[in-house]
């Protein structure tokens, strides 16, 4: 039961944590990578760290997670309070010190507590003779039942803080369960309902109160604030204006023009638009400067239900929008006269998709003739960074990739318009439609119009974006995602402006850095070898890294292709959990015949074993590396099986580990789970801030294998 409790509560706190800290730090993807490797590694040192500092005993670990539980609602309050406490500017990112304070206060504690619980766990499970790879698959199972708690709540529409009480009102329990010996069995499930009642009501009644009010710390005149699967919605009034942000980043306020320009801009350029999509941008009003054209026929798409229902609720507009995945509709859809794209910029792995040479070439499938295609680029008014720059010329490579014809204006913000027949070289056809089709606008003005069209800045432009080398930005080669965080380091380490990302992406640096790479691999992996707990250690530890790699692999790749990760992220979890669990109790299962602790005496032909599993871990990543060069998709049942293929893999590695002989139970269980779960961090991080940006999804998946193959000296 404890060791069920212990997976259990690390996923909750896990969830919560990182969504907080995704808003906290503004929405920056990249937090997700650096945030889980810094749990793992907590968790890691809490497992292989103090062996001798307490016993294990059943109270003291039933008072160390219930200790863990209560504290998550404080930990949640402390970091929306961090700005304010760390003297932070509203609107502004703290300084990237005290962001690193932020979150390494906020994970380390909890992810080592549970490491440490689960150690005490498993030596008390190992003291009753259950193998430690049996331990693994049922913390393995428990965080299968978190992920399956968590994504129904969130698909139910339950608030992060919600979770966050819940989860602390489970400390009475874990503490019921562990006297549940001494008390008679009616007292202790009358005593269990009862607590479980009180905290539901209790979270429920309390915790819309609560979220408002420390939101407030951050947005004082908030009205309404709600979690979506996608980020976490914000309303704010002052006066006569209302203000939406998402991850505390304002996305739109009522008293802007600005929408004008992407609406009008766009659908000028066509002489007669008739049939019109329009991907988001509802809130904003674009759909009714697009009704003012006149068309026949005009498609609403938004991803994010909750946060057009608080726009709406809070400004008082009307949408007829359809709520799906723009790029899945879009597949589904016919013909076209103009497609306006108004998602949210290309700074993350969800929005990226939007703008990459697969969806444009999606987009010119679905354009009738001389059909036009127009969205926004983030254009400074002044000075183009190096960093801007290629991160521009990626966006228009990737749309020259399926349109011969692109244009790139420069206004309040950057306009690119791509199609399959010559666009307008100058303002004064787009004038002459704006007359004729008497429109009178407060921004998109026959003169606005024709500093669009003369400014130097747009001749400047297109001589700059000629000379930079860029790649476009693609599904597997995730450009604009790189230059995103570059930019967001940049602001913290100004050196970094003058970065070419390119450098690390490009094939012959990674041919130059792979006998390098290998060289290192095989002196660690031949050093392991010098005695079994060595080569225990290696083989978890490897398996964790080879594990976070293809797992983060194929959780982008299905972004990329299908873009519900985020509301089918705990499912897909859960598959590599639960494959986690499977592999733990096949590997149990066959050390049961054997005489002795499974952790002490080793089933027949355990390097074999071993060997062969390095090899079927190799098979998987290659695989994968050739669904993603192909261009197949394996959809979501396709994807959950490899997930859980690997996770499978990964726990059997941990269990051939487990069995090496020569290992001492107590020392054993620190040392393995500690290095499985510190591979798993260096994968993290070397999938999410390094290969994938850099490189893309194909060279991340080849990492793997090599790894795997090469592991076979552990063997």
């Amino acid at each position: 039961m404890l060791l069920f409790l212990v997976g259990l509560l690390a996923i909750l706190c896990q969830v919560v944590l990182l969504r907080e800290l995704n808003v906290a730090f503004y929405g920056v993807e990249l937090l997700y990578a650096i945030a889980l490797a810094a749990w793992m590694a907590g968790s890691a040192a809490g497992a292989a760290c103090l062996p001798r500092l307490l016993a294990a005993t059943r109270g003291r670990l039933a008072w160390l997670l219930a200790v863990t539980a209560f504290a998550l609602p404080a930990q949640v309050a402390l970091i929306r309070a961090s700005r304010w406490l760390l003297g932070g500017v509203p609107g502004a990112y703290l300084p990237f010190d005290r962001q690193a304070v932020v979150l390494a206060v906020s994970v380390l504690p909890p992810s080592f507590l549970l490491g440490l619980a689960f150690r005490w766990a498993a030596q008390l499970s190992a003291a009753s003779g259950r193998p430690l790879a049996a331990s693994y698959g049922i913390e393995s199972a428990g965080a299968v039942c978190g992920a399956l708690v968590v994504t129904a709540a969130f698909a139910s529409g339950v608030q992060t803080f919600t979770v966050a009480l819940i989860t602390g009102g489970l400390a009475p329990l874990v503490l019921i369960a562990v006297h549940r010996r001494t008390w008679p069995r009616v007292r202790q499930w009358l005593l269990a309902v009862a607590t479980l009642l009180a905290v539901m009501t209790a979270s429920v009644s309390l915790a819309p109160r609560l979220d408002l009010l420390m939101t407030a710390w951050s947005h004082p005149t908030v009205v309404e604030t709600r979690d979506s699967p996608y980020a976490r919605v914000t309303a704010t009034t002052t006066g006569s204006q209302t203000a939406l942000f998402l991850d505390d980043v304002l996305v739109q306020e009522s008293e802007t023009a600005t929408h004008e320009e992407l609406a009008h801009v766009t659908a000028l350029q066509h002489p007669a638009p008739r049939r019109v999509l329009l991907l988001g941008g509802t809130l904003e009003r674009i759909d009714v400067e697009l009704r003012r054209h006149g068309p026949e026929r005009l498609d609403l798409v938004e991803l994010d239900r909750t946060y057009v229902h608080v726009g709406e609720r809070q400004m008082g507009l009307r949408s007829t929008a359809v709520f799906d995945d723009p790029r899945d509709f879009l597949r589904r859809s016919g013909q076209y006269d103009l497609i306006v794209v108004a998602m949210p910029a290309p700074t993350s792995g969800q929005s990226n998709r939007f703008y990459t040479a697969e969806f444009f070439g999606e987009c010119r499938r679905h354009l009738a003739p001389g059909g036009v295609v127009g969205f926004r680029i983030e254009l400074p008014e002044n000075v183009l960074t190096p960093l801007l720059a290629l991160r521009t010329a990626s966006l228009v490579l990737a749309a020259r990739s399926a349109f011969p014809f692109v244009d790139v204006l420069h206004g309040t913000s950057g306009i690119a318009l791509a199609s399959s027949a010559p666009l307008p070289a100058g303002a004064d056809v787009l004038v002459r439609r704006l007359e004729d089709r008497g429109l009178l606008t407060r921004l998109v003005t026959p003169a606005y119009l024709r500093y669009l069209y003369d400014n130097d800045r747009r001749l400047e432009l297109r001589e700059r974006l000629e000379r930079v080398k860029a790649d476009a930005n693609s599904d597997a080669r995730p450009a604009c995602y790189q230059f995103a965080a570059l930019n967001w380091l940049a602001k913290f380490f100004p050196s970094l402006v003058g970065f070419d990302p390119g450098l690390l992406g490009r094939a012959d640096a990674w041919r130059r850095a792979a006998p390098w790479g290998m060289a290192c691999a095989v002196l660690l992996f031949s050093l392991a070898r010098r005695s079994n707990p060595m080569r225990a250690t290696a083989i978890a530890g490897v398996a964790g890294l080879v594990g976070a790699l293809l797992e983060t692999v194929l959780l982008l790749d299905y972004q990329a292709r299908s873009g519900a990760l985020f509301e089918r992220l705990g499912v897909l979890i859960m598959a590599f959990m639960a494959g986690l669990a499977a592999g733990a109790w096949t590997i149990t299962r066959s050390s049961r015949n054997h005489k002795g602790s499974a952790t002490c005496r080793a089933p027949r032909g355990p390097r074999t074993l071993t060997a062969g599993l390095f090899v079927m871990m190799g098979i998987v990543g290659a695989a994968t590396a050739g669904l993603i060069r192909g261009g197949a998709d394996p959809g979501f049942v396709g994807t959950a099986l490899l997930l859980f293929v690997v996770g499978t893999l990964v726990a059997a590695l941990f269990g051939c580990a487990c069995v090496m002989p020569g290992l001492e139970d107590g020392p054993a269980i620190g040392r393995l789970y500690g290095a499985d779960l510190a591979g798993g961090a260096v994968g993290s991080l070397l999938a999410g801030l390094v290969i994938v940006p850099m490189a893309g999804l194909l060279p991340t998946a080849w990492v793997a294998v090599g790894i795997s193959l090469l592991a076979l000296l552990l063997a």
